[in-house]
């Protein structure tokens, strides 16, 4: 006998959200946290579990679940791979989640703005991207998990002239999952 049992689970934000389950045999729309379709090869049932059940039954896969991938923007003062003072807090907090992290992995892209020869702010986004790569080594992320790249100028979040000075350019960008 065949035998399906799809569950409705709460989002980890609290956020309402809908599970759809459409077959053939008809359409079940889930919109309440632990609402459940169960399907066999004779008939689709729509149930509630009970959280404790799920618990029970599906504990050490949910516990298992990699936490939610994040971005984070550190700007950096002029010309240098200092972090900014405007990005402080911001660093203080990524450093908690970094640490919440049991096997993260990260992407670190460098930025410049549009001050200097073209070749001099690659070599600088490449080592602000070091430079947090570093940090994050030093955090406990293993030097295998982190990749880094380096962009220059070529993708500002400003679009300035050349030769602007935009504090918003001065960045690394940091995807971590």
């Amino acid at each position: 006998m065949y035998y399906e049992r799809v569950i409705l689970l709460p989002s980890r934000d609290g956020t309402p959200s809908t599970l759809v389950i459409e077959r053939g045999d008809g359409v079940q729309v889930l919109t309440t946290p632990y609402a459940a379709v169960e399907i066999t090869n004779k008939e689709q049932r729509r149930t509630v579990i009970e959280p404790e059940d799920v618990e029970k039954q599906f504990g050490n896969v949910l516990e298992s679940q990699p936490a939610k991938p994040f971005s984070l923007l550190l700007f950096f003062d002029t010309a240098t791979t200092r972090i900014a003072p405007r990005s402080q807090g911001a660093l203080a907090a990524f450093v908690d989640k970094v640490r919440s992290f049991p096997t993260p992995q990260a992407i670190v892209i460098g930025h410049t703005d549009r001050v200097g020869a073209d070749a001099m702010n690659d070599v600088l986004s490449v080592r602000r991207a070091i430079a947090i790569r570093d940090m994050l080594i030093e955090l406990g992320v293993a030097p295998g998990a982190i990749e880094i790249s380096g962009r220059g100028e070529r993708e500002p979040l400003v679009a300035t002239p050349d030769g602007v000075s935009e504090e918003r350019n001065r960045r690394v960008e940091i995807n971590f999952r």
